[in-house]
This record gives C-alpha cells, sequence and structure tokens, in this order.
C-alpha cells in the first residue's frame, strides 16, 4: 500500500501557465479529457435539470461536458483543489448555473452542504479519482451522503500504464515492457534501479476492491466498464511524462527516480520510452475502467426523475456482476 502520508500530485505547486498546458495536453492528445467526460456523462446518464457535482473540474473540460447535458435547467457545482485551474474554468461560459469551490475530494460534503446541493442527481470525477487513493472509501461514503436516493456516483480509474484487472480480465500488459526497458537504461548510466513502486495493491489493479468499497459505502447497482482510451500505448506514456510526470507527480515507475533531480528523471523516462515505443504499439491500446454505481432508491420515492432515470439504468446496464462492458 503507498505510503499514505506522500500526495500523488501536489495541485497548489503547479506553475501559473499550467492551464495552458493542461488544456494543450487535451488537444495534442485526441481531446483525451473531453472525449473521457463525455462518456462518463453518458453512462451516468445525466439528464436535463440535474443538479450535478463536478470533482476535479480542471479547467472546466469535464464541466463543459456534464453541464452540456444538464442543461440551461441544471445546476452544477464544481469543485477543484488547484486555484490557477479553477479561475480558468470559472472564467469560461456555460449552458447551465454553476456554483465554483476551490478544494479536494476531502471537501466534498463541506462544499455540498455550503453551496446547497445535498440531495443532488450525480456526482462525477472524470481523470481525477486516480489522485484520490489516499482517501478514496471517505470519498464513497461522502458521495453516498449527499447523493439523494437512487442518485449515482460516476468516476473513472484511469490506471492505464500498468496492468488492471476489469470484471475479470486484465488490461495494459504493455506496462511490463516499459519498466524492463527503463531499467535497462537506468543501467546505462549506472542508477541502481531498485524495486518497482507500490502499486501492486488492489485499489490500483483489481477493480473487484472498488466494487466492494462502494458497496460496502451502501451503493447498489454498481457497473464497470472497460472503455479504450483514444491512444496508442506509446501515445499513453508519452501523455503522461509530457504532464503529470514532468511537473512533479509522485508517483513513478521506479523508486530510485524520486532522488533524481526533475529534469534529469525525465529525460531518463523519455530515453526508456524511445527505446521501447514500437514494441509497445504492437499490444493492444490502453485502458481504464468506467465504475457507475447508484444509491438505493427508496420505495415509492416521490421524485419522477428517479424513477426514470433508475429505471434507464438498470435497462441500460442490468444488475449482473459478471457483466464486461468493453467498447
Amino acid at each position: 500500500m503507498p505510503n499514505n502520508e506522500i500526495p500523488v500530485f501536489n495541485w497548489n505547486a503547479l506553475p501559473v501557465d499550467y492551464p495552458d498546458q493542461y488544456e494543450g495536453l487535451n488537444r495534442r492528445y485526441s481531446h483525451i479529457y473531453k472525449s473521457a467526460a463525455d462518456h462518463l456523462v453518458s453512462l451516468a446518464v445525466v439528464e436535463p435539470g440535474n443538479l450535478a457535482i463536478d470533482v476535479g473540474a480542471g479547467t472546466g473540460i469535464s464541466t463543459e461536458s456534464i453541464a452540456e447535458a444538464a442543461g440551461p435547467s441544471g445546476r452544477l457545482l464544481a469543485l477543484e483543489p488547484s486555484l490557477p485551474m479553477l479561475e480558468r474554468a470559472s472564467g469560461k461560459t456555460f449552458p447551465c448555473g454553476i456554483e465554483w469551490a476551490q478544494g479536494g475530494a476531502e471537501d466534498l460534503v463541506e462544499s455540498a452542504t455550503d453551496a446547497r446541493f445535498l440531495d443532488c442527481d450525480v456526482i462525477l470525477s472524470s481523470f481525477t479519482y486516480y489522485y484520490t487513493y489516499q482517501s478514496r472509501t471517505n470519498l464513497h461514503r461522502a458521495a453516498y451522503k449527499i447523493l439523494r436516493p437512487g442518485g449515482r456516483w460516476a468516476f473513472n480509474l484511469t490506471k492505464y500504464l500498468g496492468e488492471i484487472k476489469i470484471n475479470g480480465r486484465w488490461y495494459n500488459s504493455f506496462g511490463k515492457v516499459y519498466v524492463d526497458h527503463l531499467r535497462s537504461t537506468l543501467a546505462r548510466h549506472h542508477i541502481e534501479p531498485a524495486e518497482e513502486n507500490g502499486e501492486s495493491s488492489e485499489q490500483f489493479t483489481d477493480t473487484s476492491w472498488e466494487s466492494q468499497q462502494l458497496r460496502t459505502a451502501g451503493f447498489d447497482n454498481v457497473h464497470i466498464e472497460a472503455w479504450q482510451l483514444p491512444l496508442s500505448p506509446s501515445e499513453a506514456f508519452r501523455f503522461t511524462l509530457d504532464g503529470f510526470y514532468r511537473h512533479g507527480s509522485m508517483v513513478t515507475f521506479l523508486p530510485s527516480l524520486m532522488s533524481i533531480p526533475i529534469a534529469e528523471r525525465i529525460e531518463l523516462l523519455d530515453e526508456a520510452l524511445a527505446t521501447c515505443a514500437d514494441e509497445l504499439d504492437s499490444y493492444e491500446p490502453p485502458h481504464i475502467a468506467n465504475f457507475v454505481a447508484q444509491r438505493p432508491a427508496h420505495c415509492g420515492h416521490a421524485d419522477p426523475r428517479a424513477d426514470r432515470q433508475g429505471a434507464r439504468l438498470h435497462r441500460e446496464y442490468p444488475a449482473h456482476p459478471h457483466r464486461r462492458i468493453d467498447q
């Protein structure tokens, strides 16, 4: 299990121009953030008039997807820990009313209470959930607490550079190829590679762990989908190196890299990628896991939205513990 005292990423230490770089990544890499958010919004059955929360709004890319689905009659609370990202997002125009709040996943209940978003219809987190590993159990409980009966909690687990087991099948086996080449690269530079990082725990590698945590928090009708990213394996590594690793991600492939200055660290990671890009791309494209969990609806619930949306969710994703949806 990773050290719970070390954050995966310090969002408040980002450079002032990071919002530009973040949106540049989205454009250069097949609009990956927008595509993932659009798809998650569809899975979560966000409908006009919904009261929704975006956990990890970034520069508003995922917020836009939710707002487009909720429409003018909907309302949205956007929560984001990075002030520069939040300022960029709040300066944009959206098709529904939006409340903005600076904070992370641990601030969800307080922010929802302050903004009067209790009993909301849906909570989403796209391309952010991976960075909340320290508080995932509490995050599931918080989402359950503020959703109305029949409300949905949807997120994606963006573990795409290493193996992940989604509904009983392993994906992203190409990750081992890169680590082997990285070890060889470090050896050429006379650097001891040490061991791989601590991501062997179930909360990183097996979606059954997440499913159990969701059910423990009170959710039922938990559905998990393996969704293919619009990137080749080598592009997925390049996307990550150009983004979070270049800006100080505290999770890396080999722990010994963390003692090396960041500029040199990136050079080593780039060098390793150059040696194995073609081999990586002989594998199938990377996948992430999308989750939709529903808070149980009370019998005879008076809100017609709960009946309509709950029926649609059950129709599209009938409860079945072994159902696998691949795109």
